[in-house]
C-alpha cells in the first residue's frame, strides 16, 4: 500500500457546522490521498447530524457510517459511552483486511474546522524519530490536559485531582477558579509550530495519527486498575507504550482549542525544560 494511504476514524454527534467544515476538511485531505477510508460512528442525534452523514457517505466513496443510536440510554455515562463507540469503530477497522496503513483519529465538534491537509501529510511522510503516532498541537493552547502524560508537565489525571480536592466552607466559587487556574490552565502552554516533536505517554487535542499496526489488536478503556474513570486516549496509549510503541506531540499538527476549555492563565509559553530533540532516534 501506498504511504500516503489513511483510514479515517471518528465520532459525530449533534455536531452542527462543525461537522460539516470538519467534513470538508477531510475531502481535501482525502483528494491528496492515494487511498482512503472513513468510518464513523454516532448515536442519538437531536439535530440534522444524521442527515449530514448520510449525505456525506452517499458522496464519498469507501465512508461507512455505525449507526448506534440508544447508547444514552445503554450507557449514561459520557465517557463510557465515548469509549464504546471509539471501540465500535476500531473493531470495524480491523474487521476487514482493508485497513491501510496509517490511521487517522478525529474529533469531528470543532477542533479540526481547520484541518490541513499539508500537515497531515507531512507527518504521514516523517521518517525520523521513528513513530507509532502523533498528536496535534492545539492553537492557541494545547488544552487537552484529560488525554495527556508526559513526564514533568502532566503525570497524573488531573481531572481527578479537581475532583477529589477538598472543598473549603466558604468562597467556593473562588476556591475553585484558583484550582482550576493552577491546575489546568497554567498547564495549558502555548506550543510554537515550529518547535520539535515533545515524546510524550499520551496525548491527544482532537487528532491522532497512529501506525495502523501499533492499534491491532488493543481496544479503548476508560476504567484504570483500580476502576476509576480514566480517558480513554490514556488507556489505549499506554498499551500501544507496553508494546514500546514512540508517542510525540507534534507541533506543526495543529488543531483549534474550543475556548471553553481555556482560562486566562492558559497560552504560557512551553517550557524549554521539556523539549527533547529526538529527531535522530531510532
Amino acid at each position: 500500500m501506498s504511504i500516503d494511504s489513511l483510514n479515517i476514524l471518528g465520532l459525530a454527534r449533534d455536531g452542527g457546522q462543525d461537522l460539516i467544515q470538519t467534513l470538508q476538511r477531510v475531502d481535501v485531505l482525502r483528494a491528496n490521498l492515494a487511498e482512503s477510508r472513513v468510518i464513523i460512528a454516532t448515536n442519538d442525534n437531536s439535530d440534522g447530524t444524521d442527515r449530514v452523514l448520510a449525505d456525506y457517505a452517499a458522496r464519498s466513496p469507501a465512508t461507512e457510517i455505525l449507526d448506534l443510536d440508544g447508547l444514552t440510554v445503554t450507557i449514561p455515562d459520557r465517557v463510557e459511552r465515548i469509549t464504546h463507540a471509539r471501540n465500535q469503530v476500531l473493531q470495524r477497522l480491523f474487521a476487514s483486511s482493508s485497513a491501510h496503513p496509517a490511521t487517522l483519529v478525529l474529533d469531528l465538534d470543532g477542533p479540526n474546522a481547520a484541518l490541513e491537509a499539508d500537515a497531515v501529510l507531512r507527518a504521514l511522510r516523517r521518517q525520523a524519530p521513528a513513530w507509532d503516532a502523533v498528536f496535534a498541537n492545539a492553537q492557541p493552547a494545547y488544552y487537552d490536559l484529560y488525554a495527556l502524560r508526559c513526564e514533568g508537565w502532566c503525570d497524573e489525571d488531573v481531572w481527578q485531582q479537581i475532583h477529589t480536592a477538598r472543598k473549603p466552607w466558604f468562597f467556593r466559587r473562588r476556591w475553585r477558579q484558583d484550582l482550576l487556574r493552577n491546575v489546568i490552565y497554567s498547564r495549558q502552554y502555548h506550543i510554537p509550530a515550529d518547535a520539535p516533536l515533545i515524546p510524550v505517554d499520551s496525548a491527544f487535542a482532537g487528532l491522532g495519527l497512529y501506525r495502523t499496526g501499533s492499534l491491532k489488536g488493543l481496544h479503548y478503556s476508560c476504567r484504570d486498575e483500580k476502576g476509576g474513570l480514566v480517558c480513554e486516549h490514556v488507556q489505549l496509549h499506554r498499551q500501544i507504550r507496553a508494546r514500546g510503541g514512540r508517542l510525540y506531540i507534534d507541533p506543526g499538527l495543529t488543531t483549534i482549542a474550543p475556548s471553553e476549555h481555556l482560562g486566562e492563565a492558559s497560552g504560557a509559553p512551553f517550557p524549554q525544560r521539556l523539549y527533547r530533540d529526538e529527531t535522530k532516534a531510532g
